[in-house]
């Protein structure tokens, strides 16, 4: 069972906000020395509680002292971007990751954040999909083409020198971050990887999706690998009490908003997401609520809800953890849990 580990807020709400990035490159560093396969990092713009809107930027200062582990997106927000820009700024930051980028996707089109960047609020869900699959064939042709040559619907380039072209040929692995139902078998008809979360996707709806996504993959070798990975809220400690009396401080009642999308979340609005699929949006939920959709235990009570998770989904490539949901936990805290996780939890799953 391989895991990685997800940033997205970064460090400790009690820091300032640069010493916030210098707590999160510090985490990264560790997992890199735990043996976490991934380092996953957020592109949270407009999100006054998540100062963290440059993910390629973080991994790339983050990969100067973290020599071994892949970095990820999770996720760039795609509609914020035009594709020439995604594609030149993922190139850089995977050549100076050393060739260990890899690009997950997310975002709507028309979102309140696309919106103050000068998009149309009407974007309907249909034409997002359609950018969605025609930005990323743009950013596939600017990435294998000596000069780029392409025309759709919404982009077109002509003859374009983009440069520089990314280290991993013929391009860094492409995934979809995905709440809603329809997004897993989308990202696998496309032959994209997929990032799906318990927080959207609780457990047994993940399984159907993992079946959805296995079926609707194209036949044959499509080229690149496509992975199904999941994302939970996790932490440990030495005790059960411990641990879910720390994570408690990440979900505290005046947290809890009455219906979804949470309209403090962000300074421009909300964003749509669909979580209709699930149970309610994570924004809804009580910490009693947390506990049925995390893993917040002591080591061997983590290794016995990961053995079941791994069993009911066989084809899960990658356990990506999330360990301090909004952000209450301090620097030392999460680095002493992922210690213990790396010590007592993982060598059981490995």
């Amino acid at each position: 069972m391989k895991f990685g580990a997800f940033w997205q807020v970064p460090g400790y709400v009690g820091s300032s906000v640069p010493r916030r990035h210098w707590e999160t490159i510090e985490q990264i560093t560790l997992a890199d020395e735990l043996g976490f396969e991934t380092a996953w990092i957020a592109e949270s713009v407009f999100f006054p509680g998540r100062p963290l809107s440059n993910p390629l930027m973080v991994a790339s200062a983050a990969a100067q002292h973290a020599s071994r582990i892949r970095f990820g997106t999770l996720a760039a927000q795609f509609p914020l971007h035009h594709p020439i820009h995604m594609a030149t700024q993922a190139a850089t930051c995977d050549i100076l990751t050393n060739g260990r980028l890899d690009l997950c996707l997310g975002g709507r089109w028309g979102s309140p954040a696309g919106q103050a960047l000068g998009q149309a609020a009407d974007i309907s869900a249909a034409e997002s999909r359609a950018r969605v699959a025609e930005g990323i064939e743009l950013l596939k042709a600017a990435w294998t083409q000596d000069k780029a040559s392409f025309e759709g619907e919404y982009w077109s380039v002509n003859d374009l020198l983009v440069r520089p072209m990314p280290q991993q040929r013929p391009h860094p692995p492409l995934l979809l971050a995905a709440n809603s139902d329809e997004t897993f078998p989308y990202a696998a008809g496309m032959g994209l990887g997929v990032i799906g979360t318990t927080l959207s996707q609780p457990m047994p709806r993940m399984i159907d999706r993992l079946r959805e996504f296995e079926d609707a993959k194209p036949p044959g070798d499509g080229g690149q690998p496509q992975p199904f990975h999941v994302n939970i809220s996790f932490f440990t400690a030495e005790t059960r009490e411990k641990a879910r009396g720390m994570m408690a401080r990440n979900w505290l009642d005046e947290d809890v908003v009455s219906s979804m999308p949470d309209a403090s979340a962000s300074s421009v609005g909300t964003s749509r997401h669909s979580f209709a699929s699930g149970v309610g949006g994570w924004a809804t939920w009580s910490f009693e609520d947390a506990l049925r959709y995390s893993i917040y235990d002591d080591p061997s009570g983590c290794v016995e809800r990961l053995q079941s998770l791994q069993e009911q989904l066989p084809g899960m490539a990658q356990c990506i953890l999330e360990f301090n949901r909004r952000g209450r936990l301090t620097n030392e805290e999460i680095k002493e849990s992922m210690r213990l996780f790396a010590d007592r939890v993982m060598p059981k799953l490995v």
